[in-house]
Protein backbone atom coordinates (compact mmCIF):
# COMPACT_ATOMS: atom_id res chain seq x y z
CA UNK A 1 0.00 0.00 0.00
CA UNK A 2 1.36 3.43 -1.10
CA UNK A 3 1.10 5.89 1.59
CA UNK A 4 1.58 9.84 2.04
CA UNK A 5 4.96 10.85 3.35
CA UNK A 6 5.49 10.47 7.24
CA UNK A 7 5.94 13.22 9.73
CA UNK A 8 9.24 13.83 10.10
CA UNK A 9 10.70 14.75 13.99
CA UNK A 10 13.31 17.25 13.76
CA UNK A 11 14.62 17.52 17.36
CA UNK A 12 17.36 19.40 18.62
CA UNK A 13 20.08 17.14 18.44
CA UNK A 14 20.24 14.78 14.85
CA UNK A 15 20.05 11.29 16.70
CA UNK A 16 17.25 12.66 18.78
CA UNK A 17 15.45 13.66 15.88
CA UNK A 18 16.50 9.99 14.52
CA UNK A 19 14.88 7.96 17.51
CA UNK A 20 11.92 10.19 17.38
CA UNK A 21 11.02 9.47 14.00
CA UNK A 22 11.13 5.78 14.36
CA UNK A 23 9.65 5.24 17.62
CA UNK A 24 6.85 8.13 16.59
CA UNK A 25 5.73 5.44 14.22
CA UNK A 26 5.68 2.90 16.53
CA UNK A 27 3.11 5.02 19.12
CA UNK A 28 0.93 5.35 16.26
CA UNK A 29 0.64 1.46 15.08
CA UNK A 30 1.05 -1.95 15.50
CA UNK A 31 2.36 -4.98 13.75
CA UNK A 32 0.24 -7.92 12.30
CA UNK A 33 -2.28 -9.63 14.42
CA UNK A 34 -1.18 -13.04 12.66
CA UNK A 35 -3.80 -14.95 14.76
CA UNK A 36 -6.64 -12.88 13.71
CA UNK A 37 -8.35 -15.09 10.40
CA UNK A 38 -9.83 -13.49 7.95
CA UNK A 39 -13.83 -14.25 7.83
CA UNK A 40 -15.76 -15.44 4.67
CA UNK A 41 -15.92 -12.81 2.70
CA UNK A 42 -18.07 -11.80 0.22
CA UNK A 43 -17.77 -8.96 -3.07
CA UNK A 44 -19.69 -6.17 -1.87
CA UNK A 45 -21.75 -4.08 -4.56
CA UNK A 46 -20.38 -1.39 -5.95
CA UNK A 47 -23.57 1.09 -6.37
CA UNK A 48 -22.11 3.92 -8.25
CA UNK A 49 -18.35 4.37 -7.79
CA UNK A 50 -16.77 7.89 -7.31
CA UNK A 51 -13.05 8.44 -6.84
CA UNK A 52 -12.29 10.85 -3.87
CA UNK A 53 -10.74 14.43 -4.20
CA UNK A 54 -7.21 12.69 -3.80
CA UNK A 55 -5.49 9.40 -2.38
CA UNK A 56 -5.04 10.50 1.10
CA UNK A 57 -8.92 11.94 1.32
CA UNK A 58 -9.85 8.41 0.25
CA UNK A 59 -7.83 6.41 2.51
CA UNK A 60 -8.79 8.93 5.38
CA UNK A 61 -12.73 8.03 4.45
CA UNK A 62 -12.58 4.46 4.56
CA UNK A 63 -14.75 2.72 7.43
CA UNK A 64 -11.43 1.29 9.20
CA UNK A 65 -10.09 5.00 9.27
CA UNK A 66 -12.29 5.24 11.76
CA UNK A 67 -10.31 3.26 13.98
CA UNK A 68 -7.33 4.79 14.02
CA UNK A 69 -5.67 8.04 15.04
CA UNK A 70 -6.58 11.61 13.13
CA UNK A 71 -4.97 14.92 12.44
CA UNK A 72 -5.94 16.11 15.57
CA UNK A 73 -5.25 13.43 17.61
CA UNK A 74 -1.60 13.11 16.04
CA UNK A 75 -1.14 16.86 16.69
CA UNK A 76 -2.50 16.38 20.30
CA UNK A 77 0.17 13.44 20.54
CA UNK A 78 2.79 16.04 19.16
CA UNK A 79 2.16 18.98 21.56
CA UNK A 80 2.01 15.88 24.56
CA UNK A 81 5.80 14.62 23.15
CA UNK A 82 6.93 18.74 23.26
CA UNK A 83 5.37 19.18 27.11
CA UNK A 84 7.11 16.19 28.36
CA UNK A 85 10.58 16.21 26.69
CA UNK A 86 10.59 19.79 27.97
CA UNK A 87 9.38 18.89 31.70
CA UNK A 88 12.21 16.48 31.28
CA UNK A 89 15.11 18.67 30.07
CA UNK A 90 14.33 20.89 32.85
CA UNK A 91 14.03 18.06 35.72
CA UNK A 92 17.53 17.30 33.76
CA UNK A 93 18.99 20.70 34.51
CA UNK A 94 18.38 22.58 30.88
CA UNK A 95 16.49 25.48 32.32
CA UNK A 96 16.15 27.12 28.73
CA UNK A 97 14.57 23.95 26.84
CA UNK A 98 11.52 25.16 25.39
CA UNK A 99 8.74 23.04 24.04
CA UNK A 100 9.28 24.06 20.45
CA UNK A 101 13.10 22.69 21.08
CA UNK A 102 11.53 19.30 21.53
CA UNK A 103 10.40 18.10 18.45
CA UNK A 104 9.04 19.68 15.07
CA UNK A 105 7.34 17.85 12.51
CA UNK A 106 7.63 20.40 9.88
CA UNK A 107 4.82 21.86 7.34
CA UNK A 108 2.26 19.91 6.26
CA UNK A 109 1.85 18.46 3.02
CA UNK A 110 -1.46 19.30 1.23
CA UNK A 111 -3.91 16.26 0.77
CA UNK A 112 -3.72 16.58 -3.41
CA UNK A 113 0.42 16.45 -3.16
CA UNK A 114 0.10 13.50 -1.05
CA UNK A 115 1.90 10.16 -2.53
CA UNK A 116 -1.24 7.64 -3.63
CA UNK A 117 -2.53 5.53 -0.97
CA UNK A 118 -3.34 2.11 -3.03
CA UNK A 119 -2.93 -0.32 -6.05
CA UNK A 120 -3.42 2.37 -8.52
CA UNK A 121 -1.48 5.83 -10.10
CA UNK A 122 -3.96 8.73 -8.69
CA UNK A 123 -2.64 12.11 -8.05
CA UNK A 124 -4.39 15.20 -9.86
CA UNK A 125 -3.34 16.28 -13.21
CA UNK A 126 -1.94 19.62 -12.12
CA UNK A 127 0.22 17.51 -9.10
CA UNK A 128 1.14 14.95 -11.93
CA UNK A 129 2.40 17.07 -14.19
CA UNK A 130 4.71 18.68 -11.68
CA UNK A 131 5.87 16.34 -8.85
CA UNK A 132 5.62 12.67 -11.26
CA UNK A 133 5.49 9.63 -8.18
CA UNK A 134 8.41 11.60 -5.78
CA UNK A 135 6.60 12.96 -2.95
CA UNK A 136 6.51 16.84 -2.18
CA UNK A 137 8.53 18.64 -0.29
CA UNK A 138 6.67 20.12 3.43
CA UNK A 139 6.57 23.51 3.95
CA UNK A 140 9.11 24.60 6.28
CA UNK A 141 8.29 24.79 10.11
CA UNK A 142 7.10 27.71 11.84
CA UNK A 143 10.29 27.66 13.86
CA UNK A 144 14.09 26.45 13.14
CA UNK A 145 14.83 24.26 16.68
CA UNK A 146 17.87 25.84 18.17
CA UNK A 147 21.07 23.48 18.01
CA UNK A 148 22.37 21.84 21.40
CA UNK A 149 24.44 23.68 23.36
CA UNK A 150 26.47 21.01 24.10
CA UNK A 151 26.93 17.34 23.30
CA UNK A 152 25.64 16.55 27.17
CA UNK A 153 22.60 18.43 26.17
CA UNK A 154 21.96 16.25 22.94
CA UNK A 155 22.72 13.47 24.58
CA UNK A 156 19.72 14.45 27.14
CA UNK A 157 17.26 15.59 24.78
CA UNK A 158 17.76 12.67 22.89
CA UNK A 159 17.04 10.21 26.10
CA UNK A 160 14.24 12.88 26.92
CA UNK A 161 12.52 12.38 23.52
CA UNK A 162 12.59 8.69 24.22
CA UNK A 163 11.07 8.70 27.68
CA UNK A 164 8.43 10.85 25.79
CA UNK A 165 7.50 8.96 23.30
CA UNK A 166 7.00 5.94 25.02
CA UNK A 167 4.71 8.02 27.63
CA UNK A 168 2.31 8.57 24.43
CA UNK A 169 2.04 5.38 22.99
CA UNK A 170 -0.98 3.57 23.04
CA UNK A 171 -2.05 1.40 26.03
CA UNK A 172 -4.01 -1.04 23.43
CA UNK A 173 -1.28 -2.13 21.50
CA UNK A 174 -3.51 -5.76 20.28
CA UNK A 175 -6.01 -2.91 18.83
CA UNK A 176 -3.79 -0.88 16.76
CA UNK A 177 -2.59 -4.82 15.52
CA UNK A 178 -6.31 -5.61 14.37
CA UNK A 179 -7.20 -2.55 12.61
CA UNK A 180 -3.52 -3.17 10.91
CA UNK A 181 -4.57 -7.08 10.11
CA UNK A 182 -8.16 -6.41 9.22
CA UNK A 183 -6.35 -3.35 6.73
CA UNK A 184 -4.42 -6.14 5.35
CA UNK A 185 -7.24 -8.70 4.98
CA UNK A 186 -8.98 -5.75 3.13
CA UNK A 187 -6.44 -4.77 0.49
CA UNK A 188 -5.66 -8.24 -0.27
CA UNK A 189 -9.69 -8.97 -1.18
CA UNK A 190 -10.05 -5.80 -3.40
CA UNK A 191 -6.46 -6.83 -5.15
CA UNK A 192 -8.48 -10.50 -5.89
CA UNK A 193 -11.60 -8.88 -6.64
CA UNK A 194 -13.11 -9.06 -10.22
CA UNK A 195 -13.84 -5.81 -10.73
CA UNK A 196 -10.58 -4.53 -9.65
CA UNK A 197 -8.56 -6.78 -11.30
CA UNK A 198 -10.71 -5.87 -14.91
CA UNK A 199 -10.23 -2.38 -13.81
CA UNK A 200 -6.41 -2.61 -13.65
CA UNK A 201 -5.79 -4.48 -16.96
CA UNK A 202 -7.72 -1.71 -18.35
CA UNK A 203 -5.72 1.28 -16.81
CA UNK A 204 -2.66 -1.37 -18.32
CA UNK A 205 -4.12 -1.25 -21.60
CA UNK A 206 -4.44 2.48 -21.49
CA UNK A 207 -0.85 3.05 -20.13
CA UNK A 208 0.59 0.76 -23.22
CA UNK A 209 -1.16 3.10 -25.36
CA UNK A 210 0.81 5.98 -24.04
CA UNK A 211 3.99 4.22 -24.32
CA UNK A 212 4.61 2.93 -20.76
CA UNK A 213 4.52 -0.89 -20.78
CA UNK A 214 4.05 -1.35 -16.80
CA UNK A 215 2.80 -4.46 -15.91
CA UNK A 216 0.81 -3.05 -12.48
CA UNK A 217 0.14 0.77 -11.24
CA UNK A 218 2.31 -0.17 -8.09
CA UNK A 219 5.29 -0.42 -10.83
CA UNK A 220 5.47 2.86 -11.53
CA UNK A 221 6.16 4.07 -8.33
CA UNK A 222 9.27 1.43 -7.84
CA UNK A 223 10.72 2.58 -11.34
CA UNK A 224 10.79 6.15 -10.26
CA UNK A 225 10.67 6.83 -6.92
CA UNK A 226 13.53 8.09 -4.86
CA UNK A 227 15.99 10.72 -4.35
CA UNK A 228 16.31 13.16 -7.01
CA UNK A 229 14.04 15.61 -9.00
CA UNK A 230 11.81 13.99 -11.21
CA UNK A 231 13.04 13.44 -14.55
CA UNK A 232 10.89 14.33 -17.84
CA UNK A 233 10.02 10.77 -18.38
CA UNK A 234 8.75 10.88 -15.06
CA UNK A 235 6.45 13.31 -15.67
CA UNK A 236 4.97 12.12 -19.08
CA UNK A 237 4.39 8.20 -16.56
CA UNK A 238 2.51 10.52 -14.19
CA UNK A 239 0.59 12.49 -16.86
CA UNK A 240 -0.55 9.58 -18.07
CA UNK A 241 -1.03 7.55 -14.91
CA UNK A 242 -3.51 9.99 -13.93
CA UNK A 243 -5.38 10.28 -17.26
CA UNK A 244 -5.74 6.37 -17.43
CA UNK A 245 -7.11 6.12 -13.86
CA UNK A 246 -9.46 8.47 -14.57
CA UNK A 247 -10.20 6.83 -17.72
CA UNK A 248 -11.28 3.91 -16.17
CA UNK A 249 -12.31 4.90 -13.02
CA UNK A 250 -9.85 2.66 -11.60
CA UNK A 251 -9.62 4.85 -8.20
CA UNK A 252 -13.60 4.68 -8.10
CA UNK A 253 -13.73 1.56 -8.30
CA UNK A 254 -10.98 0.62 -5.73
CA UNK A 255 -11.94 2.58 -3.01
CA UNK A 256 -15.44 1.90 -2.99
CA UNK A 257 -14.62 -2.49 -3.15
CA UNK A 258 -12.01 -1.62 -0.28
CA UNK A 259 -14.86 0.08 1.41
CA UNK A 260 -17.06 -2.90 1.17
CA UNK A 261 -14.79 -5.10 2.22
CA UNK A 262 -13.76 -2.93 5.15
CA UNK A 263 -17.53 -2.94 6.25
CA UNK A 264 -17.79 -6.40 5.99
CA UNK A 265 -14.71 -7.34 8.46
CA UNK A 266 -15.89 -4.54 10.91
CA UNK A 267 -19.01 -6.46 11.50
CA UNK A 268 -17.38 -9.44 12.08
CA UNK A 269 -15.23 -7.79 14.78
CA UNK A 270 -17.20 -5.11 16.32
CA UNK A 271 -17.00 -6.02 19.97
CA UNK A 272 -13.09 -5.88 19.85
CA UNK A 273 -13.34 -2.77 17.04
CA UNK A 274 -15.34 -1.04 19.92
CA UNK A 275 -13.45 -1.28 22.64
CA UNK A 276 -10.35 -0.54 20.93
CA UNK A 277 -11.97 3.02 20.25
CA UNK A 278 -12.90 3.54 23.77
CA UNK A 279 -9.56 3.43 24.70
CA UNK A 280 -8.54 5.51 21.79
CA UNK A 281 -11.24 8.43 22.97
CA UNK A 282 -9.20 7.76 26.49
CA UNK A 283 -5.99 8.51 25.17
CA UNK A 284 -7.23 11.41 23.36
CA UNK A 285 -7.98 12.88 27.30
CA UNK A 286 -4.76 11.72 28.18
CA UNK A 287 -2.90 13.30 25.66
CA UNK A 288 -4.81 16.13 26.02
CA UNK A 289 -3.78 16.73 30.10
CA UNK A 290 0.05 15.91 29.32
CA UNK A 291 0.07 18.76 26.49
CA UNK A 292 -1.67 20.97 29.32
CA UNK A 293 0.79 20.07 32.06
Amino acid sequence: MRTGPGRRPAGVPMRAAATGAALLALAGCGGGAGGTAAPALTPPPLGTPTAPPSGREGMLALPLSAYGTDREQDARRQQAVRALTADCMHTAGWADFTRDDALDSGGAVPDAAALPAGAFGYLRAEVAAVQGFHGPTAAAPARTPRPPASEAEGTAAQECVKKALTAVRPADTSGSELVNTLFGQSLDATGRDARVVGATRAWSACMKDAGFAEASPDGLVARYHGPGRPTAEELAAATADERCTAAGNLAGVWFAVLAGYQRQLIDANQERLAAYRKSLAEQTAELTRLAGS
